[in-house]
Parts: C-alpha cells; structure tokens; sequence
C-alpha cells in the first residue's frame, strides 16, 4: 500500500520521512496546527499590541487565514504588512512577522499548508481521534499478535459501518432484550 496524502501537524521530521519513503507522496499540514503556532507565537511577541490596535488585528487575521489565499499573492499580502509595520512602528508585530516568515514562508513549502482550491481534510483530527481511540484500547504495550487481532477487529468494524452507511442505515441498530 502506497499512500497518496499524508495530514500531519508540523512535523518536518515526519513530512521528510515520508516524502523519502513514499516518493510520490502529497503533504497536508493541519490548518488547526498552523494556526494555533501562530496563535502561541502572537502571545509570546506581540499580545498587547494585536489586541489594542485593530489595524494590526486585522493584519494578523490576514495571516492566520493564509492557508486559504491564493498562493500567488501570500508573499506580496506579507510583503505589504511589513511595510505597514515599519511605518507605524510596530515592532513587536514585525517580531512577528519575521518568525512567520523563517517558519512558514521558508522552513516549509507553502504547498504543504495551503488549500487554496482544496478545502477537503483541512486538520487531521480523524487521524488524531483515532490515535486516542487506540490508547484507550491498549492499556498496556500489546504483543504483535494482539495488535494483529485488534487491527483486523477495527478493519471489520470499519467495513462493517462503511457498508451500513452505503446502504443507507446511519444508526446502528438498537439491541433489544426479551425477557
């Protein structure tokens, strides 16, 4: 099995381990990752300032909204938000602008993190849903054997559901007892 995409959080050891592996292979950053580093970043640098002045507000929402622009105009957007900040002299923000600009614009591909005429699969919740799904079905380290089962059990629950839904039943049936 070769996989065409892979959604993870901002991991470039993962992306580059894949894209080895998997030569062919399509990226897809989580939109919630990005925006959540940026969030974290914003606090870190530049707080008060986004919060008290609304020009530098609505420059910010610019940024965390990239992932949606036309990759054509991100670094002319970046670009004239620079210059926006040098001229009001907002230094904390231009802190961080030249953090988004060593993380986003050049430590990764914007092709990894835009969806631009791609909204489909944006975060990769499922993928982290499922996770906790198999910590909470493994309470301890199982052997490979146990994995095995448990694989193929989730497989054909997985089937099982897919099937149901293509046919048209939504809801799993309700067991009724009779006494």
């Amino acid at each position: 099995v070769t996989p065409k995409i892979l959604h993870c959080d901002f991991e470039k050891s993962i992306s580059n381990a894949s894209i080895t592996i998997f030569h062919n292979i399509t990226i897809k950053y989580c939109v919630w990752h990005y925006k959540r580093s940026l969030e974290v970043q914003k606090n870190k640098l530049c707080y008060n300032e986004v919060e008290n002045n609304h020009k530098i507000y609505l420059l910010n929402k610019a940024l965390t909204n990239f992932p949606f622009i036309n990759p054509e105009y991100i670094f002319d957007i970046y670009n004239h938000t620079k210059i926006i900040c040098q001229i009001y002299n907002y230094f904390n923000f231009l802190n961080f602008l030249e953090y988004f600009n060593k993380t986003y614009l050049y430590k990764y591909d914007i092709q990894y993190w835009k969806y631009y005429n791609d909204i489909n699969h944006i975060t990769n919740n499922a993928s982290e849903s499922f996770n906790n799904y198999l910590k909470k079905l493994f309470y301890k380290n199982p052997s490979l054997y146990e994995l095995i089962y448990h694989f193929k059990r989730e497989e054909s629950l997985s089937y099982n559901n897919y099937k149901r839904k293509i046919e048209g039943v939504w809801k799993k049936k309700k067991n009724i007892n009779k006494n």
